[in-house]
């Protein structure tokens, strides 16, 4: 630290300042080493978001040392500059590939890389859509094998869909709501649970006349949602819920469908759905501390 200090004073005094007198003889200061300024002040972003795919993709690597540089660089894109550069430094299509990965955890952590990437930024959003990310998300989604890799891909899609109304629109365009719908017939109840909270959520954005027009879902897709069997679908995971005691789904489903009748289409659907009434006096001895008198109104 001291030679660094001594370097500093030589090289950036002025002309007219008083820098300590160098003798004839003495060594011209040399340029530090880029080793050492990283030593002492940590490489650049770019560099570690690079060197962390690097790390990932090199078939030397074990895979432990791989899930933690992709948890590295989830950590990096956290900052929303950082998520921006995945773009101009290359890493989009690099960070796709890897949702074709054999082993499952890097599947987990390349999706979880991307959501947070895309959460709430518009530069990340649009290269994600540029390189049809949504559509390789929706096909593990879709395809994977493994349930908490499916987990993850839903929240790399929700988090590219929520206040993006294109990002909603490439997500319908690929048959997204399709398949969050096959989620919700066979997905685990961690997983939908996690649909049905997006559900919910996004039928809220196309409601919130609060929010300008452009900027939100119109009321196409609550429409959507209720005419394309979202509530046979979720009449029959909730039985299966009810069986395997999973309350916090069971209530995100109960939520779903209370918001969905805020639609006419939506009211209509629940309301002509026979089996939702005794399903709901099903579960009440189940789980009594869930509220379900609003949906119970709707339908009496």
């Amino acid at each position: 630290m001291e030679s660094l200090l001594k370097w500093a004073i030589l090289n950036g005094a002025t002309a007219g300042e008083d820098a300590p007198a160098r003798s004839a003889d003495a060594p011209v200061p040399q340029r530090l080493d880029p080793a050492v300024i990283d030593a002492i002040l940590g490489k650049p972003a770019s560099v570690q978001m690079t060197e962390c795919l690097d790390a990932v993709e090199h078939p030397e690597t074990p895979l432990e040392a791989r899930e933690v540089a992709l948890d590295d660089l989830e950590m990096l894109v956290e900052n929303i500059d950082n998520a921006s550069n995945l773009e101009p430094l290359n890493l989009w299509p690099r960070l796709l590939n890897l949702y074709n990965d054999a082993a499952p955890s890097v599947r987990i952590g390349a999706l979880w890389v991307s959501g947070t990437a895309v959460q709430h930024n518009p530069n990340a959003q649009k290269a994600f859509g540029k390189h049809n990310g949504v559509q390789s998300a929706l096909s593990v989604l879709q395809n994977d094998s493994v349930d908490t890799v499916r987990t993850k891909a839903l929240y790399c899609v929700s988090s590219f869909i929520r206040a993006n109304v294109h990002g909603l629109t490439d997500f319908v365009a690929n048959n997204g709501l399709p398949i969050v719908q096959l989620v919700v017939e066979n997905g685990s109840g961690a997983l939908r649970q996690k649909a049905f909270f997006l559900l919910h959520a996004l039928i809220d954005e196309a409601l919130d006349e609060v929010t300008p027009e452009e900027l939100r879902p119109g009321m196409y897709l609550p429409n959507a949602i209720a005419e394309l069997g979202f509530v046979e679908a979720t009449v029959n995971a909730l039985k299966e819920l009810t069986e395997a005691n999973h309350g916090m789904a069971y209530e995100q489903a109960v939520g779903f469908l209370t918001a969905l009748c805020a639609t006419e289409k939506g009211k209509q659907a629940v309301k002509e759905c026979d089996a939702l009434k005794g399903v709901l006096d099903e579960a009440k001895a189940r789980f009594p501390e869930i509220e379900t008198d609003e949906l119970s109104q709707i339908l009496s």
